[in-house]
């Protein structure tokens, strides 16, 4: 019995340090991949710049863009598994303070417009009439969120349809709510408990195969991020094809 139990302890040992390295390897690898991929990153932005563009013909244009858009993916890729990295070691530290969540959500929904009008969707932020108490919490954090849930709602929302951001004041809890609404695909009732997961695919096999189809790290970050600020994250969806709406809160500065 004190063989065995020395070699679960040796075990345990070995994994932690395995756990470690993992970690360890994952931080260095994601900040040597961040320096090409950046440079890569702008000179193709420089190719596809207004005084460059004239030279290229329309097949390059698009493999360009392409190019371009594969590398923004890749760098989103790697900032999110750097993230991860730093939250499940402990390592991600917070600036927390007292935000006007309205005013942020305006910046985002600034950010985040020109993507929507080139989908065809619209996007509309239903700023409440009264006036809120601030928030406590990130704001670096709370931006990174919000871009991930209108992100993905754009991801899953066809052409002509419509998300909107709202906010509401819960005076008892001493929280506000933030939340994300679409009319896009939906969600079914089986993979809704799939989706806070890391690196978790939902849907059947078509859409696994679209390229709207993320690694789920985007998800799992807002959760872990919502959690460390001392708030809640969930999804509400009636089904397939009846869009979906994602609801975060936030503790009152």
């Amino acid at each position: 019995l004190r063989k065995t139990s020395e070699q679960l302890k040796f075990a345990n040992t070995k994994l932690h340090e395995l756990d470690r390295l993992k970690d360890e390897f994952v931080s260095l690898a994601s900040h040597e991949l961040r320096t090409p991929m950046a440079v890569i990153k702008s000179y193709l932005w420089m190719m596809l710049d207004k005084k460059n563009v004239s030279t290229l013909s329309e097949k390059q244009k698009i493999y360009i863009d392409r190019a371009y858009t594969s590398t923004q993916r890749l760098i989103n890729l790697v900032n999110d598994m750097l993230n991860v990295s730093r939250i499940e070691s402990g390592r991600l530290t917070l600036t927390m303070q007292s935000i006007d969540v309205g005013e942020l959500i305006d910046t985002v929904d600034a950010e985040m417009l020109p993507k929507a009008q080139e989908q065809k969707i619209s996007l509309q932020f239903e700023r409440p009439l009264q006036h809120l108490p601030k928030v406590q919490a990130d704001p670096e954090k709370v931006e990174q969120v919000l871009i991930n849930l209108i992100g993905n709602a754009l991801k899953f929302t066809p052409e002509k349809g419509s998300i909107k951001i709202s906010i509401a004041d819960n005076p008892a809890e001493k929280t506000e709510t933030i939340s994300v609404m679409d009319n896009g695909r939906g969600i079914s009732s089986e993979d809704i408990p799939k989706l806070f997961q890391k690196f978790s695919m939902v849907g059947n096999n078509y859409l696994v195969k679209q390229n709207s189809q993320g690694t789920g790290l985007g998800l799992y970050l807002s959760k872990s991020i919502v959690e460390l600020m001392g708030g809640k994250i969930w999804v509400e969806s009636e089904g397939e094809g009846k869009g979906s709406k994602f609801s975060f809160t936030l503790r009152t500065a």
